[in-house]
C-alpha cells in the first residue's frame, strides 16, 4: 500500500488505473483493503494530498 499512496500522489491517473497498475483486477476490493490499511478511501488520500 506504501507504493500505491506514491503513486496516488504523483500521479494523474484514475484510481481503476492505479489498481490494475498494482495488479488487482477488482478495484472495489482494491480500495476496500486500500481503506483497511491506510484508514481513509483512495480518493479521499488522494484529495488530501494533492499538491
Amino acid at each position: 500500500m506504501a507504493h500505491a499512496c506514491r503513486l496516488l500522489d504523483e500521479g494523474q491517473q484514475s484510481i481503476r488505473q492505479f489498481a490494475e497498475q498494482l495488479g488487482y483486477d477488482d478495484v472495489y476490493y482494491f480500495s476496500r483493503l486500500f481503506r483497511k490499511v491506510v484508514g481513509m478511501a483512495p480518493s479521499h488520500y488522494r484529495a488530501l494530498h494533492q499538491g
